[in-house]
C-alpha cells in the first residue's frame, strides 16, 4: 500500500475493494500505518475478490448446465472456420515469401550484368 498527497492505493487500484464507487482512501482510510490496520484492509480486499469468485464459479456452473452443448457446438464451428482461415493464411504467407524469393533471384541475376 501506498499513502501520498491524502490518497491511498492498493495494487494501483484506486477503487475500493468492496466495489463501491468511493475511492479508496474514502471507502478505507488512509489515515494510519498501523501494520495491523494494513492487515485488515488487505483482509477486507481478499474477502470481497474471493466473494466476487465464489460468484463467478456458481455462474459458470449454471451457464455450463444450461448453455454447454450449445457453446460446444458453437465452439466446435469457430475452431473449424478459424482453422481453415489458418491454413489459408499460412498458405498465402508461403506463396508471398515464394514469389520474393523468385524476385530476389531474377534481380540479383540481373544485377550481375
Amino acid at each position: 500500500m501506498e499513502c501520498t498527497d491524502g490518497t491511498c492505493k492498493i495494487e494501483n487500484t484506486e477503487n475500493c475493494a468492496c466495489g463501491s464507487s468511493k475511492s479508496y482512501d474514502q471507502c478505507c482510510g488512509c489515515e494510519t500505518m498501523d501494520p495491523i490496520q494494513h492487515a485488515m484492509m488487505a483482509w477486507h480486499k481478499a474477502f470481497f475478490a474471493a466473494h466476487h469468485d465464489a460468484m463467478t464459479e456458481r455462474m459458470r456452473k449454471k451457464i455450463e448446465t444450461a448453455y454447454g452443448p450449445t457453446m460446444d457446438k458453437a465452439a466446435d464451428a469457430v475452431f473449424e472456420a478459424i482453422g481453415k482461415m489458418w491454413s489459408s493464411m499460412l498458405t498465402q504467407s508461403e506463396a508471398k515469401k515464394e514469389v520474393a524469393s523468385k524476385l530476389q533471384k531474377i534481380f540479383s541475376e540481373a544485377n550481375r550484368r
